[in-house]
Formats: C-alpha cells, structure tokens, sequence
C-alpha cells in the first residue's frame, strides 16, 4: 500500500543538486532528495560504504558522487556503478503536489541488478581482498545462480586492508573490528563458497585450479584477484622479532601491540602506507623514525616539491626522517636497533619495512607474465580466454589527462575494486570496459586528501595552501591538461572533478572548480 510523507518544499531542492532532509516520518528516516532535467529523485541519505552524507558529494552526469571515498551511484534507481560501494542506495518513490514534495516510504526495496540466468556455470576467484570482494558482490547482484568459489590464503573473508595502516597502529580499531567487505546477505549466499587455502596451481589454459592437497577443480571462467606481497630486506637481522611488514590484520595487530607510548618504531620506506602507519603510531606518542634513501618522501608519486610539504608536516607532529639505508638490523632474539649505511645507528623496538611489493603470481601456469610478475589485460580486464585479472597484479592501458594511452600497474585499493567489477561483468558476458579515474585516499593526523588522476609526467604544480591548512589543494598539469589533484578539504569539489576527469580537463577548470591558482 502506497503511504506518502512530506518530506520538503520542493522550493528547498536546488534544481540539479541535492538536499538533504532528516527524521522524515514516524520512522525517522533521513533522506537525500535529487533534482536534475526537471525530475525528482529519493533515496536513502548515506552512502551505503562509510556512511559519508551524500548531499556533500556531487550530481552530475546523471550519476552521484560519493564525497569521501567517491562511490557512484546511478541517479536513475541507484544502482551502484563504482566501488568502493558494493551495494546500491535504497531508493524511494517520489512526487509533488503543488510546492510540496512527498516520498512513500513503505515502498518495498526492488530486486537488485542486472538479474543474469548462468544456470550450471562454475566461477573462480583467486584472491580474498578487495577485488575479490568486489567481483563476488558485483556477480551475485546480478543474479548469477551458478557455482561461485573464492580461495583465499587468508583466514578471514574479505576486509577493509584500508584500516590496517589508518586506524589499528593507532589503537582506534582493534584487528577483529576491522570491517568486513561483503555485505551479510551476499556474504551467505549459498551460490558462494569461500576455501581459506593457498591455489598451488591455476592452469590458465585448462582453466583449471590444483590445491595443495592435489584436489582439482575446472571453471568456466577465473579471476586472478591475489594481490602482491610485500618485498622483504635482504640484510643481516632480517629474520629477528618485531622486524614487521604490513599487509594483513595480524601483522597491523602485531604492530600495535610491539609498541608502547615512548617506544621507538623505525620505518624503512617512505610511501603513503609508511606516512599513514607513523601518523598513526604517533597518535599513540610512538617515537618514529623514517628512513629512506632520498630523505624526501612520496617524491618518486608525487614529486620533491610535494614530497616536502608532507616531510614538513610529519617532523612538526615528532616524525624524523633519516636519508640513508639500512645494512643491519641488530639484535638478539627481537630487533634493538638499525645500523644505517651513515655509520649512524637507531635504537627500536620495532621495525616496520615497507620498501614496495611484487605480484602474487607465482602460481599462474600457461599465461606469460609481464616481466616484474604483472599479468596484462585489455580494457575488459581479460587476460585469456575465461581468465581475467584485476588489482595490485594487473597491468592495463589508462589514458593520461591528454588523453593519451599508457600502459600501468596501480596498486591502490579502490583501483582493484573497479577492476573487478569490470572483470565480474564481463564474466557473465556483457561488454564492459575500465574507463576510471583512478583514486586514493589518505589519512594523516584525522586529515583526509583526496588523490585524484595518476601523474607521472607534468610541467607545472600549482599549489593553494599547506597540509596543515583546513583545505588545501594540488593541481598537476600538463600542456595545460590535469593530471592528477591532490585536495583536503574540497569533497564536493573533489566528487565532481573526478567525474570530469573521465575526459581530459583544462587546467584552468580544475582550478576554478578548487580556487586553486
């Protein structure tokens, strides 16, 4: 039975825009109205992620835009069309009479999906993360009703990695509160079945996965979803206690509870996961210490000049950074200290390496693998007849700002859940293709930047104030094309842009959009 509730003057929702309205009906909901081509839309008010408020994020191309972490949503019955959202928003029927606007909230939620028929076909991901997470959501929303089975190494099903260097060092979440990715009802589907086993073989040719245990198993189609592991130091100590790397809930767990306020902790390498992890063992009165071998960090992603703003930012919250290499980490039976190639040596209680990753493909048979372990894939994310990959492992042509093709292997973890999403559909034969922006976000002292685009060439950086500021932002062009922005403090402006960098944007416009000059 349809029950209609006022919600707002229609007056109060800007035309292509969005309001937010709260405590609608007797229920209390909070919804978010749309307006765009003269059409009304209703939906629940949070994105279904992180519960970021979306009347904060952007409308445009009939598509919304998540503020914080930039999921999309279809405006037309909000179908997820972007991770990091692996579920759609909840919407509502909607009208006005005269200058009032009425939503029924009664109204029963539709059946999610493309609703596919793939009666007897057998599926396979390799991989427990974020692509894997994605890809069985984004196959299980649309209806696939065969066999779908994900064997992960790990013991857990499917988790946020982003909370492993962001939250659990700092204590303010706890390696068993650490958020699953699949939602609970796709999580229980008894069309998916999870085997916690490393796969000892996958015969791309035969499409076929062998178990250690020598048990086989054939499929229709397979997605290699197995991420990268982190590289170790080949240096004596390198096998002693506390000596860390940081890549799943127990190595995060293991590195809050090796420490103590006032403890040292000594990082080797100097990328946003390592900046991300100190920020957060400071929040704790950590001492760090970073040590990297150009005493700048980020300037191999986003360039000397940025690199030092950040450096800037982390000594005046206690961090010291150290240009050398490490040669020995000391010790008896837990690492005691650093001896770096300066003659210089560091007292710790804790080393944590973070000095980059390789591909986790040791086991793809019948496939020829890119020279740094990488698989290559087209726009489809195929790498094979029935085999496809996503993630930290794939290598796949990206346009620049100039709309200039490359070739590139991304390792961020939204970039591995867009992957995947291509890949699932794919899988049950449409014809999707990755036309993204790539997309991270950071978190440094409960500051969150926006990363936008992917600059490995530009001419010019124009910078609007420092990291210390409430907002501020970072522009990377080329021949007056954007290539990548970073920004705190601008998620509407932010959700937009990204949606205009699907083409090449003029420089000029970002910075009208940012007021950055």
């Amino acid at each position: 039975m349809t029950e209609w509730t006022k919600a707002a003057k229609l007056a109060a929702v800007p035309e292509s825009g969005m309001r937010r309205v709260e405590h609608v009906g007797a229920q209390g909901h909070h919804i978010v109205l749309a307006r765009s081509g003269g059409r009304l839309y209703a939906f629940a008010a949070d994105c279904p992620h992180a519960g970021a408020p979306l009347e904060r994020g952007a409308l445009c191309n009939d598509r919304i835009v998540c503020p914080w972490h930039k999921s999309v949503f279809a405006l037309d019955g909000g179908a997820v069309l972007e991770p990091p959202a692996l579920a759609g928003l909840r919407a509502y029927p909607v009208k006005t009479e005269g200058a009032d606007v009425y939503v029924d909230l009664q109204a029963p939620a539709p059946a999610p999906g493309l609703r596919e028929r793939n009666a007897l076909r057998r599926f396979a991901i390799v991989g427990g993360g974020a692509a894997a997470a994605a890809a069985a959501a984004t196959l299980l929303e649309s209806g696939f009703d065969g066999e779908l089975h994900i064997y992960t190494e790990e013991s857990e099903a499917p988790y946020d990695r982003t909370c492993l260097s962001k939250f659990v060092p700092a204590g303010e979440m706890s390696a068993s509160e650490v958020p699953g990715l699949l939602p609970d009802l796709w999580a229980r589907s008894p069309r998916l079945q999870m085997e916690h086993v490393a796969v000892a073989k996958l015969d791309t040719q035969l499409r076929q996965i062998t178990l250690p245990n020598g048990r086989e198993a054939s499929f229709d189609a397979v997605l290699i979803a197995s991420g990268s592991v982190p590289q170790r130091l080949e240096i004596p100590g390198a096998d002693l206690g506390r000596v860390f790397t940081l890549r799943n809930v127990r190595d995060a767990q293991a590195i809050f509870d090796a420490l103590s306020p006032g403890e040292h902790a000594v990082m080797i390498g100097d990328s946003f996961i390592s900046l991300e992890t100190a920020s957060a063992l400071r929040k704790r009165d950590v001492r760090v210490s970073i040590v990297s071998r150009t005493g700048v960090p980020l300037s191999r992603a986003i360039g000397a000049r940025m690199g030092v703003l950040f450096r800037d930012w982390h000594e005046a919250h206690g961090v010291e950074f150290h240009r050398a290499t490490a040669v020995r980490f000391e010790g008896e039976s837990d690492v005691q200290a650093v001896q770096l190639d300066n003659g210089s040596t560091l007292p710790a209680q804790a080393v944590i390496v973070g000095v980059g990753v390789r591909p986790a493909t040791q086991f793809v048979d019948g496939l020829a693998l890119d020279a740094d372990g990488g698989v290559s894939v087209d726009a489809s994310m195929r790498a094979a007849p029935g085999i496809y990959a996503a993630g930290d492992i794939a290598r796949f042509a990206l346009r620049d700002g100039s709309g200039v093709p490359r070739t590139v292997r991304i390792e961020h973890w939204r970039m591995a859940q867009q992957h995947a999403r291509v890949a699932a559909l794919n899988m049950l034969g449409h014809e999707a293709r990755y036309e993204g922006v790539p997309y991270f976000w950071t978190v440094h002292y409960g500051k969150r930047i926006d990363a936008l685009g992917l600059a490995t060439q530009w001419d010019d950086i124009t910078v609007s104030g420092t990291l210390a500021d409430e907002r501020f932002c970072a522009v990377y062009s080329r021949l007056g094309r954007v290539q990548a922005v970073l920004a705190c403090g601008y998620e509407r402006e932010t959700a937009r842009l990204i949606e205009q960098m699907r083409e090449p944007v003029a420089t000029e416009i970002a910075h009208a959009l940012l007021g950055c000059r």
